[in-house]
């Protein structure tokens, strides 16, 4: 019990230190989950003035989930609009995630130190640690797909009522993330299928489970088959507006007759080589254990997302659930089908490799390479050295994390507008012009300005249009919002909207970028990046 309480402080710590600072400030996703939480507790509506939204909330545009909006709401109602309290939450579901990790392995392999060795690399996992810092959906969904899976497996052996409830949380966990709203429902299916025998042989409990799950997964599924659904899965999809264009180009290209060229390039022909490219990429070392993903947000470039000093463990682990299982019990299958299955939600997708999308893989990853480390280490000697290295390269990416990260990438997330909005705290009440060059300031300008949710909700008072599959906002009140490209860097009279129509530039305060900066432009202040790179510029005209 007191390793286990150690890790849960580790885990805890990894994740809760300089939580403003690391990642380096907020981006655009995180502003967007802060505000609309903001602006629910003042005012009952989102920005856009939906009344409490259940599945999604149109944010940008790309129709995020709602769990963990309202999981921000007591922490802002506690602590205000800042860093801290947007990002709490998923501290708080990060640092719980080993302890899940550590009972359903416990359960699942009846091993204490099979499950103290899982949650010990989960409380330490490149992959979970940075996403556990940042406001982002996927770790409490991960967190609440462990969970519910848990309560059911324990439900299936002890008590019954506990596979209820473990129903009930994995359909909640649809509510979390896109990733859990498709894998969760698969995932029950198998879990229905391997316990079959003893849900046949207790009907009622059988009806109750499946009334749950309509209950709760209808909604999500609903969601995803929307409008706004099906336009985010034509964004991220395989199927996308670029790939019917490359199966068009390839048809008009081929030189076979066109009944054949079309059954040769088509949709279906296109997506099951991507899609199974794709998840079989999750599988690889360099994503695991080399480079991770490409996105700077979601992990350290130049580390993978899992120790690689794991990697042979992994794959010994894995290897052995393969080739037994005609011999598995129940409790290893579900482990086996939930890895196997896992990347299917970030298989699908256009682009291959998101750390993000992936995340339905973290516990199984864990639990699996535990598995492995445990039948291979059985000497002390090759189990010192193997731990002597292990915790040298965790040091290396904690170092990188905590001192070198955010000088680095400071750019990639937006960092600026917060000392961009405490400097035009001195200038109240006037015309303020600000470049989109970094995207979305509108929603910056009103989480740290603690803006009144009703004035960007008043469509008098507010100048938002969609455009692109995207909503742009060009005006709040006396601030606008203009492209970074229509600034001029001669003398500025006015600068032309998006929307259409201009603003007049005269006695305003002007924040643009270093490549836009006006002749007559009065420079008050330069904003930097971390690494020492002009950020933005501010001044009068």
């Amino acid at each position: 019990m007191k390793k286990l309480i150690a890790i849960i402080i580790l885990s805890f710590l990894l994740r809760f230190v300089l939580l403003d600072k690391v990642p380096p400030s907020l981006n655009w996703d995180e502003v967007s989950q802060g505000y609309n939480a903001y602006s629910i507790l003042k005012t009952g509506r989102d920005e856009w003035g939906v009344s409490f939204p259940v599945t999604n909330f149109r944010a940008y545009g790309d129709h995020p989930t709602t769990f963990y909006m309202y999981a921000a709401i007591p922490f802002i109602y506690l602590f205000g609009p800042s860093e801290f309290s947007v990002r709490l939450p998923a501290v708080i579901f990060g640092s719980l995630l080993p302890l899940l990790i550590y009972l359903l392995t416990e359960h699942l392999t009846e091993k204490k130190s099979v499950a103290l060795t899982a949650a010990f690399f989960s409380a330490v996992s490149p992959w979970s640690i940075l996403l556990s810092r940042q406001t982002i959906q996927a770790i409490p969904a991960t967190s609440l797909l462990t969970f519910g899976i848990l309560l059911f497996v324990v439900g299936m052996k002890k008590k019954t009522w506990l596979a209820i409830i473990g129903t009930a949380v994995l359909g909640l966990s649809a509510f979390a993330y896109h990733n859990t709203r498709i894998f969760s429902p698969l995932f029950l299916v198998v879990l229905l299928f391997l316990y079959r025998r003893r849900l046949l042989a207790n009907l009622k409990l059988l009806a109750i489970i499946l009334t749950t799950a309509v209950i709760l997964f209808v909604p999500t599924t609903s969601a995803a088959l929307s409008a706004e659904g099906s336009a985010r899965s034509a964004f991220v999809g395989i199927i996308n507006p670029g790939a019917i264009n490359e199966i068009n180009t390839a048809r008009g290209a081929s030189t076979l007759p066109p009944l054949f060229a079309r059954l040769v390039h088509n949709k279906v022909t296109y997506f099951i080589p991507k899609a199974v490219t794709n998840y079989l990429g999750y599988f690889s070392p360099q994503f695991l254990f080399l480079k991770g993903g490409s996105q700077y947000q979601f992990s350290v470039q130049g580390f993978g997302i899992v120790n690689p000093l794991e990697s042979l463990f992994f794959y010994l682990g894995l290897l052995t659930l393969v080739i037994n299982l005609r011999k598995l019990d129940l409790s290893k299958k579900v482990i086996l089908y939930w890895l196997l299955l896992s990347p299917l939600p970030a298989a699908i997708t256009n682009d291959p490799y998101q750390v993000v999308r992936a995340t339905t893989m973290l516990p199984a990853v864990y639990l699996v390479t535990a598995i492995g480390l445990t039948r291979a280490l059985d000497r002390k000697v090759i189990f010192t050295v193997f731990w002597v290295i292990y915790l040298s390269w965790l040091a290396l990416y904690l170092k990188n994390l905590f001192f070198d990260y955010s000088n680095k990438y400071s750019q990639a997330w937006q960092y600026g507008y917060k000392q961009v909005f405490q400097l035009l705290k001195a200038y109240p009440n006037q015309k303020v012009i600000i470049t989109k060059r970094y995207g979305e300031p509108h929603l910056f300008y009103a989480f740290y300005s603690q803006l009144d949710p009703k004035i960007i909700q008043d469509k008098t008072r507010s100048l938002r249009f969609p455009k692109s599959d995207w909503f742009w906002t060009d005006k709040i009140d006396q601030v606008y919002f203009v492209n970074d490209w229509d600034i001029p860097t001669g003398q500025v009279d006015q600068i032309r909207l998006e929307s259409g129509g201009a603003v007049d530039t005269h006695d305003s305060i002007l924040v643009t970028s270093p490549d836009h900066v006006p002749v007559n432009l009065s420079i008050i202040k330069t904003v930097y990046f971390l690494d020492g790179q002009s950020a933005f510029v501010i001044g009068r005209l």
